[in-house]
């Protein structure tokens, strides 16, 4: 039975980014992926190799030329005449065999996913007529935490993206490689503003040499209003309402505020939306992501019934090479897998956890990518050199050794 990824987010997320990596990475491990291409707008100097790519069948340039569309309407046409068309697409995704793990790359257009019906009946058929198995992969962009009235509005949503496309869904902040440098510059702003108000009401005399005491808590927080595992976990949002009714002026507060508190009382009454993290460059966030989608897809769950498949015999409690099958690690979601074959180790270790256990959670993330960026990155340096000096010794005592 073939399985998917429905790569879908808003322009600038890094969703072509993301299925380069995933092809990258998933390439490394020895398990197959294709990726198609159903962007209209994408050129054809695409970063990765495309199984399946929709420009075969329609352009938005050629209907912008044809039909005298804007960009946005082009690109819901294009979306229309695959659907009408979709026997292109399903003859093509069936020669890539019922063992088949795709990642389908979908253009930005938000209505797309969250009022537009043709991706909803696409989706549908090929989950019906051709039994496909596929999760919904919603990449936003991590930067956008920083600020209350953006993080509000992606969780909108990705909760309307949710309960459109009615599929097993996972929400990702992606760039979070990037979210310390956003917090940072953020919290600089912050502190400038704050910085002239002292200025032209005078220095407070109560305040000491190092700023007063919500500017220490910013600045621990490194330009976050709350620790990242707020945000992933999507908890009690009515913290949230000062910030938002600050960046709006006393006048549109006292108008909006209880829209405000509203929306946050419907995100909580839903209770369906949490996220995920991301750095694509970074093997431990993309194998974390990987065994969150594999069980919300039920990869996990499945068998191959290939003749080439394999299983790799777990070792004893006490043998070193068993710490490769601590969950999270590669041998324990993907290492003795082959073509689509799951094994016990897979499932022992996946799917009857809850949390994904091991490196990447919430506090992990923060501490490696915003509290203590500069260190972490001092560190992983360090060690790639000593790596590279280890390998460069082997290498010179096989030279030397007699044949």
């Amino acid at each position: 039975m073939p399985f998917g990824q429905l790569v879908i987010g808003s322009p600038g997320s890094g969703k072509t980014t993301y299925c380069h990596g995933l092809h990258q990475f998933l390439g490394a491990l020895g398990r197959p992926v294709s990726i198609v291409n159903l962007d209209p707008a994408n050129g054809r100097n695409l970063p990765y190799p495309c199984a399946i790519d929709i420009s075969e069948l329609i352009t938005v340039s050629d209907v912008m030329a044809e039909l005298q569309l804007g960009p946005n309407g082009a690109m819901l046409y294009c979306i229309e005449y695959l659907e009408e068309n979709l026997d292109w697409l399903e003859a093509r995704l069936d020669a890539l065999g019922d063992e088949a793990y795709v990642a389908f790359d979908l253009p930005g257009q938000v209505e797309l996913s969250t009022n537009h019906g043709s991706l909803k009946r696409i989706v549908e058929r090929l989950q019906k007529k051709r039994d496909w198995r596929l999760v919904a992969v919603h990449l936003i962009d991590a930067s956008h935490i920083t600020d209350a009235s953006r993080y509000i509005s992606l969780v909108l949503l990705s909760l309307r993206a949710m309960l459109m496309l009615e599929l097993p869904h996972v929400n990702v902040l992606s760039k979070v490689d990037l979210l310390g440098e956003a917090a940072g510059a953020k919290r600089d702003r912050e502190d400038g503003e704050e910085d002239g108000e002292e200025d032209e009401e005078g220095d407070d005399p109560g305040a000491d040499d190092e700023g007063s005491e919500t500017s220490s808590i910013r600045a621990a927080k490194s330009g976050l209003a709350f620790n990242l595992d707020y945000y992933t976990e999507v908890q009690d949002l009515s913290y949230l309402l000062g910030h938002l009714n600050a960046t709006m002026g006393p006048r549109r507060s006292a108008k909006f505020s209880q829209l405000n508190e509203r929306i946050c009382e419907l995100v909580e009454d839903f209770g369906l939306v949490s996220f995920e993290t991301l750095a694509v460059e970074d093997k431990r966030s993309m194998l974390r992501l990987m065994r969150v989608l594999d069980k919300a897809v039920g990869y996990v769950y499945v068998r191959s019934g290939s003749d080439g498949a394999q299983e790799r015999e777990l070792p004893d409690a006490d043998d070193a090479e068993m710490a490769a099958y601590e969950p999270g690690s590669f041998v324990g979601t993907t290492g003795s897998r082959r073509g689509t074959a799951a094994s016990a180790a897979s499932l022992f270790t996946v799917a009857d956890t809850g949390e994904p256990v091991g490196w990447g959670s919430a506090a992990d993330v923060q501490e490696r990518w915003v509290d203590h960026q500069d260190a972490w990155e001092a560190y992983e340096a360090k060690e790639r050199q000593e790596l590279e000096k280890l390998w460069r010794d082997n290498e010179i005592k096989e030279r030397k050794a007699p044949a």
